[in-house]
């Protein structure tokens, strides 16, 4: 369903949760706020905050802060990530500071900058000295 729906009955149209993609040549700024998934092949330069699923593919370029419950790069992003799930893949790129549940980087995948985990914690090592395990 397109932007021009025939439909007037306040109602979203019935794939408002589905994926938008931006093309390769689109350049879009600004605040992008996306219910379903997005795929970016083009250039955003601006926030993005996405309920689902944001994908940047080989071709695509992000320069800002993405929040979203999964990120998968294949392209490239500078700037702050807030995810649950992050994946970069052979040849993307990131560049900032994330904050991530989990987190997988393919060989050949860039992580430049610094990587938060945001819940939990990582559990210590309690190492007994050798004359307390002897007691």
């Amino acid at each position: 369903m397109g932007i021009f729906d025939k439909r007037d009955n306040g109602q979203p149209p019935a794939n408002s949760g589905g994926t938008t993609i931006i093309s390769e040549g689109s350049t879009i700024k600004g605040e992008l706020k996306f219910s379903g998934s997005v795929h970016i092949d083009g250039e955003v330069e601006g926030n993005i905050f996405c309920e689902k699923i944001v994908t940047v593919g080989k071709k695509g370029r992000v320069k800002g802060t993405v929040r979203s419950d999964k990120i998968i790069v294949k392209g490239y992003i500078e700037g702050n990530i807030d995810a649950d799930s992050i994946e970069v893949l052979s040849g993307g790129r990131i560049t900032g500071e994330i904050a991530y549940n989990e987190i997988m980087v393919e060989p050949k995948g860039t992580l430049e900058g610094t990587a938060k985990l945001k819940t939990g914690k990582i559990k210590k090592i309690e190492v007994q000295q050798e004359n307390e395990a002897v007691r």
